[in-house]
């Protein structure tokens, strides 16, 4: 009986938390869906009423081109910074985990503890080495600016399941000729591919949400991101508040579908690392 009681008591908490989860969801959803008359009804309604729900907001937010230029943007960024990561963490994970030595361990410590730094601190001295390459208002400032936080927790990750690799299967190839490239590409990365999944669902969520590192280096109007244009629907004098619910709808949409995507890997992968 106390077992019973106890696996209910479970189930209605993760229930709580899911409804608290979703909420903010749920309510951008139906923000984005209602008309001006039906947003600032008092006290707000949680359900809508029969044939209050439109799809004006989408109409006019989807029939503006800036708003495709903002996707295309955050597209080419964020696949950028997620290819170069894994160029980079991968070669990084494996040489660390591979190597011997005192300095190694240390500069694996110190490539995760960089993560540790906020991107506040990060972003002076990103912004004059931007304006010192040329690079401002380019996508490549940002991918910059996201490399920097997504390469060093990259590469701890993948450095820790690299460790469970058995070494032995780099001696044995390295007999028949291959060389370390080749036995990354050819043999610890497809060992290690939830890792790497899980790596690339990290980098992929987190660089589409960029804010700071967009806002700062990019010019605005059409060469912006899709997470900064969505300020551009809120004014001084007014705000129309279901466009903006639906271009916040529209922003989660790739970030959804990559994570149900890759979310049976992303579970395989962190199981494996818990053992």
């Amino acid at each position: 009986m106390r077992l019973e009681v106890h696996g209910v008591a479970a189930a209605a908490t993760l229930a709580v938390m899911v409804l608290l989860a979703l909420l903010p969801s749920y309510w951008m959803l139906l923000a984005s869906l209602r008309g001006d008359e039906a947003l600032a009804a008092w006290p707000p309604r949680f359900m809508p009423r029969w044939g209050e729900l439109t799809f004006d907001a989408y109409r006019v937010v989807l029939g503006q081109a800036r708003t495709w230029a903002w996707l295309g943007n955050s597209l080419l960024i964020t696949g950028a910074s997620l290819l170069a990561t894994l160029a980079i963490a991968a070669p990084a994970a494996y040489a660390l985990s591979r190597a011997d030595g005192r300095t190694m361990g240390s500069l694996g410590a110190l490539i995760f503890v960089s993560k540790l730094l906020p991107a506040t601190i990060l972003l002076t001295p990103l912004y004059v080495m931007a304006r010192v390459f040329g690079l401002l208002n380019s996508p490549a400032a940002v991918v910059f600016g996201n490399l920097s936080f997504a390469v060093p927790l990259a590469t701890f990750v993948l450095k820790g399941y690299f460790d469970a690799i058995p070494r032995a299967m780099d001696e044995a190839a390295m007999i028949d000729g291959a060389s370390r490239l080749r036995i990354l590409v050819t043999i610890v990365l497809p060992n290690a591919l939830p890792a790497v999944l899980a790596v690339a669902i990290y980098v992929f969520i987190v660089s589409w949400n960029d804010f700071i590192f967009a806002r700062t280096f990019l010019a605005g109007g059409n060469a912006t991101t899709i997470t900064v244009g969505a300020t551009m629907f809120m004014g001084e004098q007014e705000t129309r508040w279901n466009q903006l619910m639906a271009i916040g709808c529209l922003a989660t949409l790739p970030c959804l579908a990559f994570f149900l995507l890759l979310q049976r890997h992303l579970s395989r992968g962190l199981a494996s690392m818990g053992h």
